[in-house]
């Protein structure tokens, strides 16, 4: 079997703002669920990372949800999502509540429930960064749900099909902007990403370049540049510990490509 891992906390200190009543990850496991609809006080936010599962509601909707699917599910929503019997997947989860994400549920994707597919996908690694670390006092853990609110605004500018349907990309080059939106530390081995999706590395270039819009090599260093900025407003990570994250050779290189992508360096972009 594998194995649940639970990588954030429980029953977050309750504050004027809301509160993370449950966040984790399940590794290579099948998920522990009901065998019908539930309903929760709370919104949830689930990631599928690897494997894939099935979605369903009291409205008669049904969908299946593949690598890449955001499932939203508002407060009061019957609701059943997980794997089929004895299959295992990997899933980041949240369970959130309080005013704060009432007051931003329209703008941050929260009222309608279901899964959708953002395009670019927002950055996983900055989601376990606000997670991974149980706050210590009332301030430390406002500061976390602001940081949630920030990650949940940006998967909702992020796009994606007009229904919040699976963007349109063969299993290959969908497998390999999985890979590599989710490893960001620059030691990928891109013609490892293409061998585990089945192709040569010409004809993952040349097909992840025709659905993406970028090689994957530019994808990749997008993407990089994108969680260092989530980085930097969501946490005090220092700009030393950022690149060493994300892989960079040190921070005056991570600065360099920074101010190149962004116009700014990271400093700047830190206090704007």
């Amino acid at each position: 079997m594998g194995m649940r891992t639970v990588v954030a906390v429980a029953e977050g200190p309750v504050t004027r703002l809301g509160q993370v009543v449950l966040a984790g990850e399940v590794v290579d496991d099948e998920p522990i669920m009901p065998s019908t609809l539930r309903v929760m006080d709370q919104y949830v936010l689930s990631v599928v990372l690897e494997g894939e599962g099935t979605y369903r509601d009291a409205e008669g909707r049904k969908e299946r949800l593949l690598p890449g699917a955001h499932t939203i599910v508002p407060p009061g929503v019957p609701h059943w999502y997980g794997t089929d019997p004895g299959r295992r997947w990997t899933e980041l989860f949240v369970v959130f509540t309080g005013p704060l994400f009432d007051s931003v549920a329209e703008l941050s994707g929260l009222t309608v429930a279901g899964p959708r597919y953002p395009r670019p996908v927002p950055s996983i690694e900055a989601l376990r960064s606000v997670l991974r670390t149980p706050p210590r006092s009332q301030r430390a853990a406002e500061h976390q749900l602001f940081a949630l609110v920030d990650w949940l605004h940006d998967a909702a500018d992020s796009g994606g099909a007009p229904d919040g349907s699976a963007p349109d990309l063969s299993p290959e080059v969908a497998q390999g902007v999985s890979r590599l939106s989710d490893d960001l530390t620059g030691s990928v081995d891109l013609k490892a990403v293409a061998a585990e999706s089945g192709l040569t590395y010409d004809t993952f270039r040349r097909r992840f370049t025709a659905e993406v819009g970028q090689t994957p090599s530019a994808f990749r260093s997008v993407r990089r540049l994108q969680a260092a900025a989530t980085l930097l407003r969501l946490t005090d990570m220092t700009h030393r510990e950022i690149a060493r994250t994300l892989g960079f050779a040190d921070e005056f290189h991570f600065s360099r490509r920074f101010r190149a992508h962004f116009g700014m360096p990271p400093r700047a972009y830190r206090a704007s």
